[in-house]
């Protein structure tokens, strides 16, 4: 009977310790959590960095923890002209910088720096490029989807239309005809941004950011194409105190994520990083960033600074002397030739709605 009782206690010992470990087992990968290295191009005061940390929050809650990530601000791993090599090799895992500093790589991702070409139409330019449904209203969308892919192999999950560049003028200049903007120092970063000065006649000056300020101290350029937060966060108001507008551009940022760093993750974290991502994209540039915006300018009203702006007539000479810049852009690729028929396809399709439904206020802004 002694042994028989052994047995059965023996057994059910058996039975509790296989519940405690195996059913655990379960729980314990429930509870396992998924790190990624992301590097932004951003630094921690910049406003799109501040962006970043609601998108981080975001997937925090959506993934109830599991999903986390070791952030590089202001390219502290990898060169920012290097980073998305870096995420090619896996060297990171995630990206947030401009499409436009990878032109050489991927001309196709940087199509909304074109000018103007969201002018007027944030969120609608928003809703064109990430729409991934696939067949004819999602091809402008695949076609950079499918180049980051194969070119990068980054995954790119969404775009973030940011903040206006205008015309930053040096003391009380005012830019705002095309006559005003010929033979002037006009700085501008590169690529698009020296295209659009050399358009208009001026005299494109390429500098780093931090040497703006005593630049515009020493006149050593005239005006700069520049976002209007650089007034209150670079203190060029100090110095500058025009700024023009429409802006000649958006500048647009981008979000991306290795492929194999993808697919190494359950595919549970893998549609909530997807999803947030999106969701977060579409929040950033047609919530947080005009918000934003609308208290710089404000901010920069009361310190000083006179927004002046085009009228027609040169909004409409803008755009026919900036047409060589789009027509740089089509003769990158094929894909980029697409990419700015389908576009003027469509802003023809905005511009008829706003005229059906009596928006249309300013023709030459559309």
């Amino acid at each position: 009977m002694k042994e028989k009782g052994l047995f059965v206690i023996n057994v059910l010992a058996l039975v509790i310790l296989s519940v405690f470990v195996f059913g655990a087992i379960p729980n314990m990968a429930q509870c396992k959590t998924y790190r990624l290295k992301f590097q932004m191009a951003w630094h921690t005061q910049h406003p799109q960095y501040k962006a970043y940390k609601e998108f981080i929050k975001r997937v925090k809650e959506a993934s109830n923890g599991k999903l986390k990530f070791t952030v590089f601000p202001a390219s502290q791993l990898i060169g920012r002209n290097e980073a998305l090599d870096g995420l090619k090799s896996g060297t990171i895992d995630m990206l947030a910088g401009c499409g436009t500093y990878y032109h050489g790589m991927v001309p196709e991702g940087d199509v909304d720096w074109l000018p103007y070409i969201s002018l007027n139409n944030r969120e609608k330019f928003w809703d064109y490029m990430n729409n991934d449904q696939g067949g004819k209203a999602g091809e402008f969308h695949d076609i950079i989807y499918n180049a980051y892919l194969e070119k990068a192999n980054a995954v790119w999950l969404t775009n973030i239309i940011c903040g206006s560049s205008g015309i930053i003028g040096r003391g009380n200049t005012e830019y705002n005809t095309m006559e005003s903007l010929k033979n002037i120092k006009l700085r501008a970063a590169g690529g698009v941004s020296t295209r659009v000065a050399k358009a208009w006649g001026a005299c494109p000056v390429t500098m780093a950011t931090g040497e703006i300020y005593p630049a515009l101290q020493r006149g050593t350029v005239d005006a700069l194409i520049f976002y209007a937060y650089g007034l209150k966060d670079y203190k060029f108001f100090e110095v500058a105190k025009t700024f023009s507008t429409p802006p000649v551009f958006t500048w647009a940022d981008d979000l991306w994520i290795n492929k194999r760093a993808l697919e190494r993750l359950p595919e549970d974290l893998r549609n909530t990083l997807v999803t947030v991502s999106r969701e977060w994209g579409h929040w950033a540039s047609v919530e947080y960033w005009p918000e934003y915006e609308a208290e710089n300018e404000k901010w920069c009203r009361e310190n000083g600074v006179k927004f002046v702006s085009m009228d027609n007539e040169n909004i409409e000479k803008s755009k026919k002397m900036l047409e060589q810049v789009w027509d740089w852009y089509a003769k990158e690729s094929p894909e980029c030739e697409r990419l700015v028929d389908l576009i003027k396809t469509e802003q023809k399709t905005w511009t008829a709605l706003k005229k059906d439904s009596g928006l249309e206020k300013i023709a030459g802004l559309q």
